[in-house]
C-alpha cells in the first residue's frame, strides 16, 4: 500500500525502524534529511548558540520523530519531523538561553502546553491551536494567548550582533530608527482593549474569535452552538457598541 507522502524506500525504512528497530534504517533516513537539519541549524544559531550545537539539537529532534512517526495515520513524515525538531530547538532556548525569566504561574502553564501539544502533534500529526489546547487543558484561551505572547519575548539580542550570516552585515543596532510607527497604535488599543471589556460576554467572545483568532463566522457559529447569520448580527451589534464607546472616550479625552 502506497503511504502518503513517503516513497517505497522510506515506507520500508520505517517498517524496519518500527518493526526491527533496525539501525542502518535509522541511518539511512538520518542521512536523507541532512538538508533539513542545515537548514532548522543556520536558522536557529546565534552568539549563544553555534551552529553546530543548533545542528546536534535539530539531529535530535529528528530522531525522536523517526521513533515516534506513524506511517498509517496518513501525514507525511516531514510534515509531522517539523514542528518536532523546531520544537527541539525552542525547548533549548526556552531552559537554557533565555535571559528574561517569566513568574513562576506562567512557566507552569507554559510546561503544561508544551506537553499537550507534543501530545496532540503525536496523536493528529500537526501542532494544536490556542482553542484545542484550551479545550483539552481546560483553561481559558486568553490564558493561553499570554504564555505564548511572554515565551516569545524572553530572549534578547545584542545590538551588536550581525542582522545576517556575513562578517560585512550591518549590526542590528543600525536597524533602530528613532521613531517607530508601533507607539502610535498603543493608545488607540488601550482604548479599544477597554471598550471591548465592557461589551456583553458573549459579543466580546465572539469579536474576539473574529478579530483575534481570525476564524471565519462559519466557524464561530459551529463553536457557539449557534447559526452563522446570529454570528453575523452580534459581530455587527459589537462593532457598533464598540464604535459609539471609542467616540465617547474619544469626546471627553
Amino acid at each position: 500500500m502506497k503511504l502518503k507522502g513517503l516513497s517505497d524506500i522510506e515506507a520500508d525504512l520505517f517498517r524496519r525502524i518500527s518493526e526491527d528497530d533496525d539501525q542502518e534504517a535509522v541511518s539511512e533516513l538520518f542521512r536523507r534529511y541532512q538538508d533539513l537539519l542545515h537548514r532548522f541549524a543556520h536558522k536557529y544559531q546565534s552568539d549563544r548558540l553555534p551552529y553546530e550545537d543548533a545542528y546536534q539539537l535539530a539531529a535530535l529532534g529528528l530522531m525522536k520523530a523517526m521513533r515516534r512517526f506513524d506511517p498509517a495515520r496518513g501525514v507525511s513524515f516531514i510534515t509531522f519531523a517539523y514542528p518536532t525538531i523546531e520544537g527541539e530547538l525552542r525547548k533549548h532556548y526556552r531552559d537554557h538561553l533565555e535571559i528574561i525569566r517569566l513568574p513562576r504561574p506562567l512557566r507552569d502553564l507554559r510546561h503544561r502546553i508544551n506537553a499537550e501539544s507534543r501530545r496532540y502533534l503525536e496523536e493528529e500529526g500537526r501542532e494544536p491551536d490556542v482553542a484545542t489546547l484550551a479545550r483539552r487543558m481546560e483553561v481559558g484561551e486568553e490564558e493561553i494567548i499570554e504564555v505564548l505572547a511572554a515565551s516569545a519575548n524572553t530572549s534578547v539580542f545584542s545590538l551588536d550582533g550581525s542582522h545576517g550570516d556575513g562578517q560585512e552585515d550591518a549590526p542590528l543596532g543600525m536597524f533602530i530608527g528613532s521613531h517607530d510607527p508601533a507607539f502610535e497604535e498603543v493608545e488607540r488599543e488601550l482604548v479599544i482593549d477597554t471598550a471591548m471589556a465592557a461589551l456583553p460576554p458573549r459579543h466580546r467572545r465572539v469579536l474576539h474569535l473574529r478579530l483575534r483568532n481570525n476564524w471565519t463566522q462559519t466557524r464561530i457559529a459551529k463553536e457557539l452552538g449557534i447559526s452563522q447569520m446570529h454570528v453575523s448580527r452580534l459581530i455587527r451589534e459589537a462593532v457598533g457598541m464598540l464604535q459609539e464607546k471609542c467616540a465617547l472616550q474619544e469626546e471627553t479625552a
